[in-house]
C-alpha cells in the first residue's frame, strides 16, 4: 500500500513540535553558569580597638544573563598542610562585626558592580581576626531530572588589630628536596614554615642553588603569591628547579596531563638545547633565606641542604660509545700498520 510523502510528513512535523513543547520547560529552568570576577582578590586590613573601617570588594558578572548573588561572612582558617579553609564558627562573635547594606543582590550581566561594607572593631577586639566574603549563587530547578548548579567565589579579610602584645615571629620548620638523588631535574623543594606569633605573617625570600666548584647555577622565589600563614598554623612552599639541558617533564597528549596506573604523572626526557652547557651532574648545595617583614625590619630565616644530580643512562651511553670507538679506532690503526709492514716486507 503506498501512502506518500505527504502523509507521512505529517506525522513528523506533529512529533517534532511535540518534542520541543515537552522540552521547553526543562531548557527554560537550565540554570546558567556561574561566571564572575571579584577584585581584590584579598583584603589586608588594620584597625585599632573601636574602629570603624569602610571597604569595598568589587564583583563582575561575566554571563550575559543578570546573576543572583547572596553575601555571606565565614571564618578562615589554617589546615594541616596551611591552606585557608572556610568555617562559620563564631565563639567570639566577630562574623557580627561585619555588615552590608544588602547580603543580597541581582548582578547585572556584563558590569562590576561595588560591595560596601563596615567593619565595626570593638574595644575588646586584639591582634589577628581572618574572614572571607563568599558570594554565593545557588539556582535549583523542579524538574524530575533534578538539574542543579552551585557556584561561590570567596575573598579574604586579614584584618590586623593594633594592640600592645602584637607578636610576629616564626620558625623554618623544615627545608629538604623531595629526593637525595635525580637523574634529571626537576628537583622540588620543600619549606616548612610556622607561625610562632598571634598575627598573620608572609614569608618570603630565595633559594639559592651552587654546585660542587662553588658556582651559583639557579636562584628560585619563594612565596611570590604572597601566601599568608595564620597564627599556630603553617604552610609548606614547594619550589621547582629544573634549569638544565635534560629534564624529566609530564607527558602531555590531548592537552591533558597522562597519568600511569597510580594516579601519577608519567613523565617523559625534554632536551632544550638552548642549555646545552646546563647539563647537571654532581652534588648540589641548596641555601635558602627567607625573612619575615614586621612593618620596622626584616626577620632573617636560613636553612640548607644538598643533593646530588647524576644522569647514570647518558654516562653509561657516553662510555660504551667512547670504548667502542676506541676499539675500532685501535683495530683500525692496528689493520692499517700491519698493512704497511706487509708492503714493506715485500719491498
Amino acid at each position: 500500500m503506498n501512502y506518500g510523502y505527504k502523509k507521512l510528513f505529517l506525522p513528523l512535523i506533529l512529533l517534532t513540535l511535540g518534542f520541543i513543547i515537552i522540552s521547553a520547560p526543562v531548557l527554560a529552568q537550565t540554570p546558567q553558569n556561574y561566571d564572575v570576577t571579584v577584585s581584590p582578590v584579598f583584603l589586608d586590613l588594620s584597625a585599632n580597638p573601636g574602629q570603624t573601617i569602610t571597604e569595598k570588594i568589587r564583583i563582575r558578572n561575566n554571563t550575559n544573563s543578570p546573576l543572583p548573588l547572596k553575601i555571606s561572612v565565614k571564618r578562615l582558617a589554617g589546615d594541616e598542610v596551611g591552606d585557608l579553609t572556610l568555617n562559620e564558627e563564631n565563639s567570639d562573635q566577630s562574623l557580627d562585626w561585619i555588615n552590608f547594606t544588602n547580603k543580597s543582590f541581582v548582578a547585572s550581566p556584563l558590569e562590576w558592580s561595588d560591595v560596601v561594607f563596615t567593619i565595626q572593631v570593638p574595644n575588646t577586639a586584639a591582634y589577628g581576626y581572618y574572614f572571607a566574603v563568599t558570594f554565593e549563587h545557588d539556582i535549583r530547578t523542579t524538574t524530575t531530572q533534578g538539574a542543579s548548579l552551585t557556584g561561590a567565589s570567596a575573598v579574604p579579610i586579614l584584618l590586623n588589630v593594633r594592640k600592645e602584645g602584637a607578636k610576629i615571629d616564626g620558625k623554618l620548620a623544615e627545608f629538604k628536596t623531595d629526593s637525595n638523588f635525580y637523574e634529571y631535574p626537576p628537583v622540588k623543594f620543600s619549606i616548612n614554615f610556622q607561625n610562632t606569633g598571634n598575627v598573620h605573617i608572609r614569608p618570603f625570600g630565595n633559594i639559592f642553588i651552587t654546585d660542587w666548584l662553588g658556582r651559583q647555577v639557579g636562584v628560585l622565589n619563594v612565596n611570590n603569591t604572597q601566601g599568608t600563614i595564620l597564627p599556630n598554623a603553617r604552610k609548606v612552599f614547594e619550589v621547582d628547579f629544573n634549569d638544565s639541558f635534560i629534564t624529566r617533564e609530564p607527558k602531555i597528549e590531548d592537552g591533558q596531563v597522562v597519568l600511569d596506573k597510580d594516579g601519577k604523572p608519567k613523565t617523559t626526557l625534554k632536551i632544550r638545547f638552548d642549555k646545552i652547557l646546563d647539563l647537571r651532574i654532581g652534588r648540589y648545595t641548596a641555601s635558602t633565606i627567607l625573612v619575615i617583614n614586621t612593618g620596622n625590619r626584616d626577620i632573617p630565616f636560613q636553612a640548607e641542604t644538598s643533593f646530588f644530580v647524576f644522569p647514570w643512562m647518558l654516562v653509561i651511553g657516553v662510555l660504551l660509545f667512547v670504548i667502542f670507538a676506541g676499539v675500532g679506532f685501535f683495530n683500525t690503526i692496528r689493520n692499517f700498520v700491519k698493512r704497511i709492514l706487509r708492503i714493506f716486507r715485500r719491498s
